[in-house]
């Protein structure tokens, strides 16, 4: 069995999370009923996943980010992932690609969300 890198299985965690509550917002209609709600829940999860990734992929490649800079990452998460990304990478290339690599699990995380979100209303309609 091969070793997943720490930081990886965050994003796994975190994909598995956002299952989880397109589930819950769907058995339960929360997402519906009370939009504030449901991106508190699921927001502060996404701020924690953020900082643990942040924290974990710059100690896998010896370079710690400065001072501020995972938190801010964190709690502005449309501004900081990309500001962080672009900040702990050398070249122009790398920071392109990693912030490509981000776009597209965004894209995942809200495609997991929306479509456990689904199967939980069709289960809650049987």
């Amino acid at each position: 069995m091969t070793d997943i890198r720490r930081s990886r299985r965050i994003l796994i965690a975190w994909l598995i999370t956002y299952a989880a509550l397109g589930l819950l917002s769907g058995l339960t209609g929360i997402g519906q009923r009370d939009e504030q709600a449901f991106s508190f829940i699921a927001g502060v999860p996404t701020m924690v996943f953020i900082y643990l990734w942040c924290r974990s992929e710059s100690l896998e490649r010896g370079a710690l980010p400065r001072s501020g800079l995972t938190m801010f990452a964190a709690l502005v998460a449309p501004l900081g992932v990309p500001l962080y990304l672009w900040r702990t990478r050398s070249t122009a290339g790398a920071r392109l690609k990693a912030i490509g690599w981000a776009l597209a699990f965004y894209l995942l995380a809200s495609v997991v969300l929306g479509g456990f979100e689904a199967l939980g209303m069709a289960w809650r309609k049987v």
